[in-house]
């Protein structure tokens, strides 16, 4: 059975392989259309977006949010509806590395699929060329069946002028769509998850124009069963937008009497009411003549910021009764240590309180069934047997191979590790802090919101996600306070610690170019070499390993069973044939992904993008380094000065941060996520007959407090060699200290704008 399930994996991957999609398809475009067709968006009759005025509070900004709503509808069930247009490659490769379970699961009588629908509707005034400069081009997702975008323009005159999306194109770099584009219910983009997002330029707009637009997103969650309760992943909304707000809408219809909201505002964020709307229960939040964001560089926004956020709760028995917090009331207040120590607790030691709550629990079956078998695995490859190092090593990477096809959390994490180091007899502590990129200890309001770790021989070991290797820290745990117990007992006493945060030695990246011109003169041509570690590793990780086959080799970070284990000679010669095919594929759509990388770093053309290499993947606790090399060629770089050049090679620093002049004041405290040191070596042969002019210039250096900026360059021979550091020392600071900060940002900004004579003699 198992081979027939690893066979069946590589069939469908030659059967549907990656195609290069520049410009959206007529199958999308037709998908959308029926859609929309029968689900329309853009309803002219919603009366929030009706007498919504023109932005008369804010006669002076180039744009204006007139209205915004939000919708969501929790627990939409059905199989057909949410699928994948098209298929998700990784969801498919990963099944040998999960033991087979990833199809086995996904045809198992005992889940359910259950969507969320999702839509956002959003009203722009665009009155100067600025504002239509920043605001003409939008993203929306087609991925799903059901998925939906519509945008129109309304002329000063009051005509409609529909936006054809016929010339929308592919978007390769995910990272660089704006988070308003996004659903708040859509998983986190990562190697395995990379849905279809297309971007389109507007045309014909003009100052006083109204942009319109709308999107509907369906996206999926699994629950064990028909749980009699389950918490939905919370939402978190944050109400100062990019630009001022007339009015801004959530809405959250609920299916029967059987769901609940629990919710919590934070820095006077309005409340929801529970309203009903066309025959149904539905939470409304309403807010409106919302200021923009002022402080909008380093911010822990959902911290620092007005916001809410909210879950939403079924319970089977009508009870109302939560199983974190006793009722709504109870969520809304702070929490102490003593009370978020207790809870953790109870749910530790007595699991079947959180039974059936959907996959925050358990990953599939219970966590000690899941547990035992994975030891019975370890057992028969003699993993057992090791010391404690290795056993605590294969372990953790064993359950990295589980994770990152089913997204395991935290908690489903920690209590699957805690039972295996169990069996082997090995002394271990629970320890539970917060995601600080979403809230405070005192702040909880939600189980999700929990980050579950485990403390073993004085080193943590964090839920491994796709890539974490034994012994590293995440960005949303480091410096964070926690409480521990002994996994042995619920009367163990509490422990109140914390997480060392990292420093600027531990999250690191180099970049290593060498430059030159080409033939014509006119063009760079550029190796590039860039090794991380760290959490500027872990940052980049997503997009350099997508499009290739990192898991290829990871059973052996874990003794685990190869992909071709188990096959008969002829169907392994097979399913290998089909996924080197698979595999040139990827090698082919690769660089065209990394071009577009390459040209949002850098805002110059890439007139040419040649090779992508992967020489590390970064993990294996041997090898934690990130590292790949690049080959392309930039236009515009190079100007003309009579015979002189002036080449911009500064620029390869990449986008460093410009501090507008409204940003320069500042009130909330400055958060830049974490230390560390971003280094650029740059070799640049210069061409004969020529000398740099104006070294003096490059030589730059400023530091202080909150970090520093230095720059040195020399010439050796032909070769002009520019050594450049940026270093931000800590993680937080006290907005008293921005002037500091802004010294190491301008200092690199400007720096980055300057440029290099070469003197023609």
């Amino acid at each position: 059975m198992r081979k027939f399930f690893f066979f069946l994996i590589f069939i469908i991957v030659a059967g549907n392989q990656v195609q290069s999609q520049q410009r959206i398809g007529k199958n999308e475009l037709e998908i959308n259309k029926k859609t929309i067709g029968d689900h329309p968006v853009l309803l002219p009759e919603d009366t929030d977006f009706q007498n919504v005025g023109m932005g008369e509070k804010w006669p002076g900004e180039s744009a204006v949010i007139l209205s915004q709503k939000t919708k969501f509808g929790f627990d939409r069930k059905g199989m057909t509806v949410g699928k994948r247009i098209g298929r998700n490659v990784w969801g498919l490769i990963f099944a040998p590395f999960t033991l087979g379970t990833s199809l086995i699961l996904a045809n198992s009588s005992s889940e359910t699929k259950i969507l969320i629908e999702e839509s956002e509707r959003r009203k722009l005034l665009l009155r100067d060329k600025y504002a239509i400069e920043q605001y003409s081009v939008l993203y929306f997702r087609i991925d799903r069946e059901g998925d939906a975008f519509a945008a129109q323009i309304i002329k000063k005159d009051g005509t409609v002028e529909k936006v054809d999306l016929a010339e929308a194109i592919q978007v390769e770099d995910l990272s660089s769509i704006p988070s308003v584009f996004k659903s708040y219910t859509d998983n986190g983009f990562s190697a395995a998850y990379r849905p279809n997002y297309y971007k389109i330029a507007v045309p014909g707009l003009e100052e006083g124009d109204m942009l319109e637009y709308e999107f509907r997103n369906y996206n999926v969650r699994q629950y064990q069963g028909r749980p009699d309760y389950k918490e939905f992943d919370p939402v978190y909304f944050i109400c100062n937008r990019e630009l001022p707000v007339s009015r801004q809408v959530i809405e959250v219809a609920t299916e029967d009497d059987r769901y609940y909201i629990g919710y919590k505002s934070n820095k006077g964020a309005p409340d929801f009411e529970q309203i009903t709307k066309d025959g149904k229960k539905t939470y409304r939040w309403e807010d409106r003549d919302r200021e923009k964001n002022k402080d909008t560089r380093y911010v822990n926004e959902f911290t620092e910021q007005p916001s809410i956020k909210f879950q939403i709760i079924y319970a089977r028995n009508n009870s109302k009764k939560f199983i974190w917090f006793g009722d709504e009331a109870d969520m809304k207040r702070d929490i102490t240590n003593d009370e978020l120590a207790q809870k953790a607790k109870t749910f530790w030691f007595n699991p079947d309180k959180l039974q059936g709550a959907g996959a925050y629990t358990t990953p599939y079956g219970s966590n000690e069934s899941v547990a035992s078998s994975l030891y019975k695995t370890m057992k028969k490859k003699g993993i057992t047997d090791a010391s404690d190092d290795e056993f605590i090593r294969k372990a953790y990477y064993m359950l990295r191979s589980k994770t990152m096809y089913r997204n395991w959390s935290d908690y489903a994490y920690a209590k699957v590790f805690s039972y295996l180091l169990t069996y082997k007899k090995i002394d271990h502590e629970i320890v539970v802090t917060t995601y600080n990129t979403r809230t405070s200890m005192q702040r909880v309001a939600f189980t999700q919101e929990l980050a579950w770790v485990i403390k073993c021989k004085n080193k943590y070991y964090v839920n491994p996600d796709n890539h974490l290797n034994p012994d590293e820290i995440p960005i949303y745990i480091a410096g964070n306070p926690t409480i521990r117990f002994n996994y042995l007992s619920e009367k163990s006493p509490i422990t109140a610690d914390q997480i060392n945060a990292t420093d600027t030695s531990q999250n690191k990246v180099v970049y290593d170019f060498t430059a030159s011109l080409d033939a014509s003169g006119s063009n760079m041509v550029i190796e590039k070499t860039t090794e991380s570690k760290g959490m500027l590793k872990a940052d980049m990780m997503e997009d350099v390993l997508a499009l290739t086959p990192f898991i290829e080799t990871d059973f052996r970070n874990y003794d685990g069973e190869g992909m071709w284990e188990g096959f008969d000679s002829r169907s392994e010669e097979k399913a290998v044939e089909e996924f080197n095919k698979q595999k040139k594929e990827w090698k082919e759509e690769k660089p065209k992904m990394m071009k577009e990388l390459i040209a949002n770093e850098f805002d110059f053309k890439v007139e040419n993008y040649s090779n992508f290499k992967l020489i590390q993947d970064g993990r294996s606790y041997k090898k934690p380094g990130l590292k790949y090399s690049e080959n392309f060629t930039l236009g515009d770089m190079i100007a003309s000065a009579g015979d002189d050049k002036i080449i911009a090679l500064p620029a390869l620093l990449g986008g460093q941060t410009k501090i507008t002049r409204d940003e320069r004041s500042r009130s909330l405290p400055i958060d830049v996520r974490y230390a560390r040191t971003l280094q650029w070596n740059i070799r640049f042969t210069i061409p004969a007959g020529y000398t740099v002019i104006g070294l003096e210039e490059l030589q730059k250096s400023v530091s202080n407090i909150c970090g520093s900026f230095k720059s040195v360059a020399t010439v050796e021979g032909n070769t002009l060699v520019l050594q450049v550091s940026k270093i931000y020392n800590a993680k937080h600071f006290e907005s008293s200290q921005w002037n500091q900060l802004l010294q190491v940002l301008d200092q690199s900004y400007n720096y980055s704008q300057a440029k290099v004579v070469l003197k023609k003699g």
